[in-house]
């Protein structure tokens, strides 16, 4: 059952801003999410002031330790359905805190997810999930392609319209995408943006090629000295924005133009509505950034990578 609604009058809608554009279903993906994770109980007012500030999609997770993905069903109430992004995910035992896990974890795997997702939807007051990742790959690719399975599902029965996961390298990306067993192939892949992992610009390539949206979180916390770099310095002072500003900008870039579809999404998690409003204002600009410039940045990733 949806959360009751306030009697406060609905906030302003402001308009949709550009978007990505997810090829299996032909819906549209918002440039930023907002991150809900570490928000604790602070989580009803700042998913409100997020999306009142222009957002139009969010992350969050059944994972209490981490995330109180029940406070969120409140604040998106007061918002038109159709006009939200919302997605969850599952983690499993392995990412939970014992103390706070949200199914049985004795229970065989298909159960724990089904138990998650139902969980998911109450505590979202929805009927659909735009989207459900698996938080990580489960510890072999058999598990893996079982839970995915079961997610189909719900796909199949109206309640998730996209599947994705996150935390993946690519080799497993790349074996779950082709596995003869699934029907519905991933759609988003959201990874930490950081040097470990290349930035990911070969995974990247492998979205590109099939219209996968990459969601990226880490972006700016991960990375201060690309933050500080001769390119985004460069960006930021032609485009008068912060260093900040320019390096969301030019992670968004690299993924304009993929002729699959998808592309690049930020998760942003700020708590100043101040920097929500900022960030945002980025977003319909990302088109004017030159490609020389792109290509420096993309040059940079793959120099401090080595």
């Amino acid at each position: 059952m949806a959360p009751s609604a306030s009697t406060t009058p609905p906030p302003s809608i402001s308009p949709q801003p550009p978007t990505l554009t997810l090829p299996t279903t032909g819906s549209q993906h918002p440039l930023f999410l907002y991150g809900t994770a570490w928000k604790s109980t602070s989580t009803t007012d700042l998913v409100s002031t997020a999306l009142s500030a222009g957002f139009r999609g969010l992350d969050t997770a059944n994972q209490p330790k981490h995330y109180r993905e029940d406070l969120i069903g409140s604040a998106i109430a007061l918002f038109p359905r159709n006009s939200l992004f919302i997605q969850t995910k599952f983690s499993s035992p392995a990412g939970q805190d014992p103390a706070t896990i949200p199914y049985d974890p004795t229970a065989p795997l298909q159960k724990q997810i089904r138990a998650s997702v139902e969980r998911s939807l109450g505590n979202l007051g929805v009927e659909c999930l735009d989207a459900l990742l698996l938080h990580s790959p489960l510890r072999t690719l058999e598990a893996t392609l079982s839970a995915w399975k079961v997610l189909e599902g719900f796909v199949a029965a109206g309640k998730i319209k996209h599947i994705g996961i996150s935390n993946c390298s690519l080799p497993i990306l790349a074996a779950l995408y082709s596995s003869p067993v699934i029907s519905v192939p991933p759609s988003i892949v959201q990874n930490r943006f950081y040097e470990d992992t290349g930035y990911d610009l070969a995974l990247l390539e492998f979205c590109r090629e099939h219209g996968i949206v990459y969601q990226s979180f880490w972006t700016l916390t991960a990375n201060p000295g690309i933050v500080k770099s001769e390119i985004v310095g460069k960006v930021a002072a032609e485009r008068g924005w912060t260093g900040e500003q320019a390096m969301y900008a030019l992670v968004l870039a690299l993924g304009r133009g993929w002729e699959a579809g998808g592309g690049i999404c930020v998760l942003n998690g700020t708590t100043s509505e101040e920097r929500m409003k900022a960030d945002l204002e980025i977003v319909g600009e990302i088109d004017g950034i030159k490609e020389d410039d792109v290509e420096e940045f993309r040059d940079l990733l793959r120099t401090a990578y080595r």
